[in-house]
């Protein structure tokens, strides 16, 4: 893997023209977007793995591990730019980050899902109004 992202990378180097640069952004883009495609399927598949073995519902890992795995790194970037001392920036950038994430990383999927099988995808809704008043009150507590 190291050795691809390596290969394209160094592919992309060395590029005279405007047009050559665009069409190369927009390939790093999308490679960009395919690793991490790949390697958050990766992450689920071994976690799934994981609560199997050890008996813990997958639901308890995916609100616990999964999600401080993947916060992770909006978190190492939003101390580095504060430090920095930019500090909107960095609550900007974990802000941005979520809404992000809701807005494209959960609905992309599922639009592949029903793509693919053409069937509606389940969404369980048992607990929006709890969690919308979270992110409400999240957005309060921000803002004031």
């Amino acid at each position: 893997a190291r050795a691809s992202c390596l290969f394209n990378y160094d592919s992309l180097m060395g590029i005279e023209s405007k047009v050559k640069a665009r069409v190369a952004t927009i390939y790093a883009f999308v490679l960009s977007l395919w690793w991490i495609a790949f390697f958050t399927w990766v992450m689920v598949y071994c976690a799934e793995s994981f609560a199997a073995t050890i008996g813990i519902p997958e639901v308890i890992l995916g609100f616990t591990i999964l999600a401080a795995g993947t916060s992770t790194p909006d978190l190492l970037s939003s101390v580095y730019v504060a430090q920095l001392g930019y500090g909107d920036m960095a609550v900007s950038s974990s802000i941005g980050s979520n809404i992000f994430d809701i807005l494209v990383g959960l609905p992309i999927p599922w639009l592949l899902l029903y793509a693919v099988k053409n069937e509606p995808v389940a969404v369980e809704t048992g607990t929006i109004g709890f969690s919308l008043a979270v992110i409400v009150c999240m957005m309060i507590a921000l803002v004031t």
